[in-house]
């Protein structure tokens, strides 16, 4: 008992030793601990120092941004309060971002005092938006030039609330007041409040419900927004010596609210008035944005001075005559470089065909024009006649107008395009024509009403078509022809005779089912792109895609219609008709059998093969697919994430591509990964394995690759890494184990990391065990140099209940070390004292009777003897809840440790998972061990009392207590678990020591392990009150 004792002691005292080495307060600034909650980032070349605490959770500003910090960004936490002394250190400071510093749902306003920032004399930019203040707080420094304000209460500017502002070169104070922020009035701005900011470049008034232009704007304005308020005139003297604006936004403020997902008010007058001379000073506009104000004509006076516009919005208005008819305003925008009239139609009007303007002919810079959602039936030969001469038109967009027929050959004259955008139409197969002539005979003032047209709205409130019309590679391959959602279920060669050398070609979502045969793209010689997703692609024929020789990228996802067809034919020979292929994408086909066993190509380096179901082809009996992959000789990517795979055949790894540099095998069912087979790849940088069903990731002693880089492990369910886990591979950087079910981490699981290039390691969101099982962990993120994103927010505590979504690393490891080391010295030194002062006063006043006593409990101790029965074979049966991994894991590696191996030594214990013979009934089992062992621990849980294998051993040992007089039963209560049973009741009354609890705290597990030990050690009957201890008699 003295040697446990000493050993202990000099444990902690090791402990002690190596806390305080690692004690980081010691020896570290606060921004340089792991409890620091921001991330700082230094710029060496620039002397800036940023604080990064975004989204942190935090309620107040954090103790330790040091005075030369820069920038500090504290938006999207939960402070209530700025102190006057939260910033008062930071002198340094140009960049303060307070957006959305309250983000709690229940919130009131940020409340900031006045002189909150009155020593940041160096701010240059201040952000406060998201705050709901209901003015702009007092006593700015004077040297504020970029001031953001949205989406507050601010509901008045004047001169007192901008007193001192006079150095702001931007003010961005929008979304006020508007219909997701309602105040049921408008934003008063006092006029010649704003002249006072004679530097101010940048002003941002929309969403405010403003009802006019705001009198005395700065002359030295740049841009000025005034979109989506409720202005519905616009005055000669409203834009009046603005000669520098270069950008205006007056969109929204009169919309369409024929369909409008926000609450729409239309204005008295159905469109904004605008003067004839409201633009007159204008002269170095570039930028105007008119959409979405209900606009039926088009003064050409408005445009008359307008000399350097390159970009005009009309989009949304009523717009349809004024376009198509004589447009004489079009005669002074010869810098025009791009124009959006899209959804411009007439209210339930379908025509034949629309012409535009002759004078778009005018436009001789235009670059890009978009024309959405005029809807018409047809593009005849007169419809973009005016476009034909402009020598720099490259995008042409005319998606969403219900086209049904396009004659080709007009694109012929359009040279100089790289971009023919026709989605979202009618268009239908040339052979086809005639679909279209049943249509003459509608009424055309009907004929709209049964048009998805009417749910079209821009969800940009800027009403500025945000055109992501096309993938940037598909842009860049050359010349590109979007014909995606139309009704050309089937092709001819014919369909592309007149579109020109084209590059990208987009058939998506056109229904398209026929048998390719190679003829169809035979006039497409050129293609390297050619998306056909969405469609019913019929891989019948060997011959498919042959005449496609420079095809670089082809997309066929999306077609699973004949894959999931009985008896097709599925047909991946077209790989070998593409000699430069390099991007295959098959995804969402929903393969689950193949007619080709192998794919071949030497030039493809990305395969997509994402829902699919790969986990049916792969049967562990069937190698029939095994080489599926196997010829794809120069792969480097492979993505069979969401394939069903439960389980890779072995063999299967062997077939793999050996040039992989990245394996992508996320969203499937796998249970377990051969780690061993990492070292067929010599050339794998990224292995994905996240979002599958990994319960534990064991070591590997073979040479695992050592090219590998990014390692993730996210949304498994491993509770549990190997010691030296991937000890070898050196070049990992970046490791994700978020999402998992890990409780502790071991010391030896990260002791050879340093040899590592780990830079990065994402633990979030697992339920760790806040106790000193978890020190050594602790201190190794305290001394690490690796980056643990949301290390104090997201990477908390489970367990113990007490400490539940506490940080991790704020446990107090000191709880661990000191207290122990303290108390057992205290005792220690409380037991020498009182022994020593009670054997001297009981020798010197009552030395006979002292002796008396001594003998007669001498004699009263030998009288007694632990049941050491010659027929038991094992001190302690520990029955348990084997199906629960972490009880099993506490037994194992706690439990039995404790009560085996330190300490007295005695007989050993019976475990069910270690010590039972297999294919012994369950009932047998329990008999013997029961029946063998000097005592029967229940490790008792919440789930495991309700299992009939725990009343089974419960009734065989009261059977033993009735048939020997033997009470051999101890609870080990791991949980709190039947708190109203009268058993357990009757048991705390009749044997309360034989019930032992599992220590809220740490510090008390070791006298818990010592109470445990003579608990199990000694007779019940020793334990029994003296009640009724007179009814058990010894064997």
């Amino acid at each position: 008992m003295f040697f446990h004792l000493t050993f202990k002691c000099w444990m902690h005292l090791l402990l002690f030793s190596l806390c305080f080495h690692n004690e980081p307060a010691a020896c570290k600034p606060a921004w340089m601990t792991p409890q620091f909650p921001c991330d700082v980032t230094p710029s060496y070349n620039t002397s800036s120092v940023l604080f990064d605490c975004k989204g942190r959770n935090l309620d107040k500003v954090p103790h330790g941004i040091t005075s030369n910090a820069t920038e500090l960004i504290l938006s999207e936490n939960y402070i209530k309060n700025i102190s006057v002394d939260s910033f008062s250190k930071l002198q340094n400071l140009t960049r303060l971002d307070l957006g959305w510093a309250n983000k709690d749902k229940q919130k009131d306003k940020l409340i900031i005092p006045a002189d909150a920032f009155k020593n940041l004399t160096k701010l240059r930019s201040l952000r406060l938006s998201g705050n709901l203040l209901t003015e702009i707080p007092g006593n700015l420094p004077v040297g504020v030039e970029i001031l953001e304000l949205h989406n507050n209460k601010i509901m008045r500017l004047d001169n007192r609330s901008l007193a001192g502002l006079t150095n702001l070169t931007e003010l961005w104070l929008s979304r006020n007041c508007y219909f997701w922020n309602p105040c049921k009035q408008s934003i008063t701005v006092v006029d010649g409040s704003l002249a006072v900011m004679t530097k101010l470049k940048i002003l941002d008034l929309s969403f405010n419900n403003l009802t006019e232009v705001p009198k005395g704007l700065p002359r030295s304005l740049n841009m000025l927004k005034l979109g989506s308020n409720q202005i519905q005139y616009i005055s000669e003297e409203d834009f009046l010596g603005l000669t520098n604006v270069k950008s205006l936004h007056i969109q929204g403020n009169c919309p369409r609210c024929h369909n409008a997902p926000y609450p729409c008010v239309p204005c008295q007058n159905t469109s904004i008035g605008i003067h004839p001379n409201a633009f007159n000073s204008l002269t170095q506009l570039e930028t105007l944005n008119m959409g979405g104000n209900s606009l039926t004509h088009l003064n050409p006076s408005w445009f008359e001075r307008l000399r350097k516009l390159k970009q005009l919005f009309l989009s949304f208005n009523l717009l349809l005559n004024a376009i198509t008819k004589e447009a004489t305003f079009l005669r002074y925008l010869q810098k025009l470089e791009k124009m959006d009239i899209s959804f411009n139609f007439a209210s339930k009007c379908y025509p034949k065909t629309i012409n535009l303007s002759e004078e778009f002919s005018n436009l001789v810079s235009l670059r890009t024009l978009h024309i959405e959602g005029l809807v018409f039936q047809d593009i005849g030969p007169q419809t973009l006649s005016p476009l034909y001469e402009l020598k720099n038109l490259s995008a042409l967009n005319l998606g969403t107008n219900f086209i049904i027929h396009s004659d080709s050959t007009i694109f012929e004259k359009f040279s100089h395009l790289k971009m023919i955008y026709l989605a979202e139409n009618r268009l239908y197969p040339l052979p086809v024509r005639s679909l279209s002539s049943p249509l003459d005979g509608y009424n055309q003032e009907l004929d709209l009403s049964i048009s998805p047209l009417t749910t079209q709205h821009p969800q940009n409130p800027d009403y500025i078509l945000k055109h992501g019309l096309i993938k940037q590679e598909c842009f860049d391959s050359g010349r590109v022809i979007v014909l995606s959602s139309n009704n050309l279920f089937f092709i001819t060669p014919k369909q592309f005779e007149h579109y020109g050398n084209i590059s990208c070609l987009n058939l998506s979502g056109n229904g398209f089912s026929a048998a390719l045969n190679g003829t169809e793209f035979s006039l497409l010689p050129n293609l390297t792109y050619l998306d056909l997703s969405f469609n019913k692609i019929d891989l019948a024929y060997d011959n498919a895609f042959k005449e496609l020789k420079k095809l670089q990228v082809l997309d066929i996802s999306h077609n699973s219609h004949y894959f999931t067809a009985f008896g097709v034919t599925h047909n991946l020979n077209f790989t070998q008709n593409l000699p430069v292929l390099r991007v295959l994408n098959m995804s969402h086909n929903l393969i689950d059998r193949l007619t080709t066993k192998h794919m071949h190509s030497k030039s493809l380096k990305e395969l997509r093969f994402t829902h699919n179901y790969l986990g049916k082809i792969w049967k562990i009996n069937d190698g029939s697919y095994k080489m599926l992959f196997t010829n794809l000789t120069n792969l480097t990517i492979l993505d069979i994430s969401s394939n069903s795979i439960a389980n890779i055949p072995e063999n299967v790894y062997d077939y793999l591509p050996r040039s992989l540099t990245k394996l992508l095998i996320s969203k499937n069912r796998l249970t377990d990964f051969i780690w061993d087979k990492l070292q067929g790849f010599p050339q794998l940088e990224t292995l994905d394995l996240s979002y599958n069903f990994l319960t534990n990731v064991t070591g590997s002693n073979s040479n695992v690759t050592h090219t590998l880089t990014l390692l993730d492990l996210r949304n498994n369910h491993i509770f549990e890494l190997d010691n030296g886990f991937l000890k070898v591979a050196k070049s990992l950087q970046t490791l994700s184990l978020r999402n998992n079910k890990l409780t502790i981490i071991n010391q030896s699981t990260f002791e050879l990391w340093p040899e590592s290039q780990i830079k990065t390691l994402l633990l979030q969101k697992n339920p760790f065990q806040c106790t000193c099982d978890s020190l050594y962990f602790i201190l190794w993120i305290e001394s690490t140099d690796v980056k643990i994103p949301s290390l104090t927010t997201a990477v908390t505590c489970d367990t113990p209940a007490n400490r539940k979504g506490q940080a991790l690393i704020n446990f107090d490891i000191q709880e661990c070390v000191n207290d122990s080391v303290a108390f057992l010295i205290y005792i220690l030194t409380y037991s020498f004292v009182i022994a020593f002062m009670f054997v001297a006063t009981v020798a010197h006043l009552f030395y006979w009777d002292a002796s008396y006593v001594l003998h007669y409990m001498k004699a009263k101790i030998k009288g007694y003897r632990t049941l050491n029965s010659p027929d038991s074979a094992y001190d302690v049966f520990v029955t348990y809840d084997t199906s629960d991994p972490h009880v099993t894991e506490w037994v194992m590696r706690s439990l039995r440790v404790k009560l085996e191996e330190e300490g007295e030594k005695h007989l050993p214990l019976c475990l069910e998972e270690r010590d039972w013979p297999p294919g012994v009934p369950l009932v047998d089992n329990l008999t013997q061990s029961i029946q063998y062992s000097r005592k029967t621990l229940f490790v008792l849980t919440e789930n495991y009392v309700k299992t009939g294998v725990f009343r089974l051993a419960m009734y065989l040992a009261h059977q033993r207590l009735l048939d020997e007089n033997v009470d051999v039963i101890v609870l080990l209560m791991l949980e709190p678990v039947l708190q109203h049973s009268h058993f357990l009741r009757l048991r705390r009354r009749l044997c309360g020591k034989s019930v032992v609890e599992w220590p809220r705290t740490a510090a008390a597990e070791p006298w818990f392990w010592q109470n445990l030990r003579s608990v199990v050690r000694v007779d019940n009957q020793l334990l029994y009150n003296k009640s009724y201890s007179k009814y058990f008699t010894n064997n």
